[in-house]
């Protein structure tokens, strides 16, 4: 099943890794929630955001990436974060690197993070402009902006900076 290393799963801080569903877990899914309007308020405003989520949730276009490629951080029997990859000609796409807000800033992101990076040569995630602190993380993190990019999603156009990490030699 895992496309990981074993040595990712053997790290236990500052939290243990695992593999497999996670959306069943109700708690993470409202903090996940959460966390997401408040990002789409920045384009559309917190009402429109909502209603956007819901309506992503609702035709079921969200949690749709491939186990496999997925994991998610726990402490003790708390999940408190996930990331996730979508493979692309020979570039990983970082769907979801999403930590529950009162877990942040202990170093469970770096620790996901560099676990993406221990099984793919090249990485790349879109970060919003309006969160320049997430896009300082992926700098501190080895990534490099590559350029701006603005993607159409439902009504709204919502500007991205486009980031980078290649290992390859």
């Amino acid at each position: 099943m895992t496309r990981f290393p074993a040595s990712v799963f053997e790290q236990h801080a500052p939290a243990r890794l695992r593999q497999g569903a996670w959306t069943d877990n109700t708690t993470f899914l409202e903090n996940l929630h959460t966390s997401w309007v408040s990002q789409f308020a920045d384009y559309m405003g917190a009402q429109a955001a909502s209603s956007h989520f819901k309506s992503l949730q609702d035709d079921g276009l969200l949690y749709t990436d491939n186990p496999d490629q997925t994991l998610h951080a726990w402490k003790g029997d708390r999940l408190v974060g996930v990331t996730a990859l979508r493979p692309l000609n020979g570039i990983d796409l970082i769907t979801m690197l999403e930590v529950d807000s009162a877990f942040r800033g202990q170093g469970i992101g770096g620790q996901l993070l560099e676990a993406l990076c221990l099984t793919s040569e090249c990485l790349m995630a879109h970060v919003s402009i309006h969160q320049p602190r997430v896009k300082a993380f992926y700098r501190r993190m080895g990534f490099h902006v590559l350029h701006r990019d603005k993607v159409q999603h439902g009504a709204y156009l919502l500007e991205f900076d486009v980031v980078a990490k290649s290992q390859k030699p």
